[in-house]
């Protein structure tokens, strides 16, 4: 049970936005909220530093 949720959980990564619209992060460089939570800790300003 565990690993399906894993699996479901995987398969969604990347697919959420709106969270973060309106942001330059999400709306110019197209960065998904679980990329904006994850990478940038919730901060889409942060994507910036970003090499």
């Amino acid at each position: 049970m565990e690993e399906e949720y894993y699996n479901d959980y995987e398969d969604n990564y990347g697919a959420h936005y709106g969270e973060y619209a309106g942001t330059y992060a999400q709306d110019v460089a197209g960065y998904s909220d679980d990329v904006i939570n994850d990478a940038f800790d919730g901060e889409p300003d942060a994507y910036w530093n970003i090499d």
